[in-house]
């Protein structure tokens, strides 16, 4: 318990570079992009970060958990700068590669001849990926509050740019310099470059965590990291298409550019409001996955992963009934042009909640050196993505995505947990878990269906959901409870 307590002190401060950054996004960019932009160009938007998130898994090639593996065995500083030296190759394959095809991959995207999005998005991509190893010495060193800093910093910038481009900029267009960059037909295009600018001063932020040494570059230790997380990278990029695939994939299944964008646009919209699950998500693992690792050698490490993800379940289902229970305040965080979609909001939560579920009990293949199962198990999840948009979204359109999601996340944890049981048995409490989520089931079903289209009284009916949830987690596990609160 000490442990967990421990570790929840760290993912709360991670938890202030991720919650943060996100909730300045949800608060302040979701709204502003969902009220500027029209659907296909918010269409736009949410492909073409879903597509550089295909890019970041596939030029970093996993060498961030391969970092914390190998940083306990060999310095850090040598893992840190083998690790950084592969991924200025990959970084500069990726901008000749661009470069001569720009044009074609411009059409291959649907967005016409905005080719300058397509330069951005690749900016920030190669930004990104030069930020992750620093980002990951910090989570390795436990400086999670500079960690934490720098993610807030990096929003802030984004935000600052965006206001700068799309409300100061009109008013100073008349002015020579500021005339050459005011282009009044931009929205994503201004997006993007809000977004590299804020990467690029992060990234000078950034230089005094970098410490490379070239005398400790190495072959054979680069081979290793290479032949450790080539699986991390083939599980990663069959994971984009189950994380974000879905917005991008639809517009093959969608008839019309036009319509495919303006679909992808609903979509994209309405999975923000599920951003507080996604928050939790990645603020629990920027702390956990080093945290599994160090304790790997201890004696009870084995019941420790146990109770984190009861802890992580338990706060899950709480976070998955409190926002459908609410579900009237953070719709307006869209605009109410994309309120049809928002049947599609239980849906996704619970597939981001199995998702957690799944990257919790991957421990097991990580400590193990056995990596090529994340392969497998996010490859049946993609052929799963891929089956059910094709035969659901002609049908039943972004809904059809929606439930792809689920079904690949539901499976990826449930094959996940019968092979580690047979690998690296660990004594998780599946039945109370079970019992939690088969309430919160009940609940967020009953709400959706009885919601009322009254304000007060839905938010009534949302708290009363919220605290039956909370009654029924002490009756299904005090003990639990009580041991957290009294350790």
């Amino acid at each position: 318990m000490n442990q967990i307590k421990k570790l929840a002190g760290q993912t709360l401060i991670y938890g202030l570079g991720t919650i943060v950054p996100r909730f300045l996004n949800y608060l302040f960019l979701t709204p502003v992009y969902t009220r500027l932009f029209l659907e296909p160009d918010y269409g736009i938007l949410t492909k073409l970060y879903a597509y550089s998130a295909f890019l970041i898994v596939l030029l970093t090639f996993g060498t961030e958990t391969s970092f914390f593996r190998f940083a306990k065995k060999y310095q850090t500083t040598r893992v840190f700068t083998n690790a950084f030296f592969f991924i200025v190759a990959t970084a500069t394959l990726s901008i000749l590669v661009v470069g001569f095809n720009l044009d074609n991959i411009t059409n291959a995207l649907n967005i016409g001849g905005a080719k300058i999005a397509v330069v951005m998005i690749m900016g920030i991509v190669l930004t990104d990926i030069f930020m992750s190893l620093p980002f990951a010495r910090l989570r390795y060193e436990n400086k999670a509050r500079l960690f934490s800093t720098l993610k807030i910093i990096n929003v802030v910038l984004n935000i600052f740019f965006n206001v700068f481009f799309f409300f100061i900029l009109p008013y100073l267009k008349d002015l020579s310099f500021f005339e050459s960059i005011y282009y009044p037909g931009y929205t994503f295009q201004y997006a993007f470059m809000s977004n590299l600018l804020a990467n690029i001063f992060t990234l000078i932020l950034l230089i005094p965590s970098f410490r490379v040494n070239l005398k400790m570059l190495n072959q054979g230790i680069i081979l290793k990291m290479l032949l450790y997380s080539y699986p991390i990278v083939l599980s990663g990029l069959a994971g984009m298409i189950n994380d974000v695939g879905d917005k991008f994939i639809l517009e093959y299944f969608i008839d019309g550019k036009e319509a495919a964008n303006y679909a992808i646009g609903i979509y994209g919209a309405n999975y923000k409001i599920a951003t507080l699950m996604i928050i939790f998500i990645q603020m629990f693992k920027f702390a956990v996955e080093p945290f599994f690792f160090r304790i790997s050698d201890q004696k009870d490490h084995k019941t420790t992963y146990a109770l984190v993800t009861k802890a992580f379940s338990y706060t899950g289902l709480f976070i998955l009934v409190a926002i459908i229970g609410y579900i009237d305040i953070f719709k307006h965080f869209i605009d109410s042009d994309y309120h049809v979609g928002l049947k599609i909001v239980p849906i996704v939560l619970l597939g981001n909640f199995f998702f957690g579920l799944y990257y919790n009990v991957s421990i097991w293949y990580k400590i193990t050196d056995k990596t090529r199962f994340g392969v497998y198990f996010t490859f049946i999840g993609s052929i799963i993505t891929l089956i059910v948009i094709s035969l659901l979204v002609p049908g039943l359109g972004y809904m059809g995505a929606a439930i792809a999601t689920l079904m690949c996340f539901v499976s990826m944890a449930l094959t996940n947990i019968l092979v580690g049981r047979k690998y690296y048995k660990i004594n998780y409490d599946w039945a109370n878990i079970s019992k939690l989520l088969i309430v919160a089931l009940i609940l967020v079903t009953g709400f959706w269906l009885f919601r009322s289209d009254n304000i007060i009284y839905s938010l009534i009916f949302g708290t009363l959901i919220i605290f039956a949830f909370l009654i029924s987690l002490w009756f299904v596990d005090r003990e639990f409870l009580r041991k957290l609160k009294s350790k």
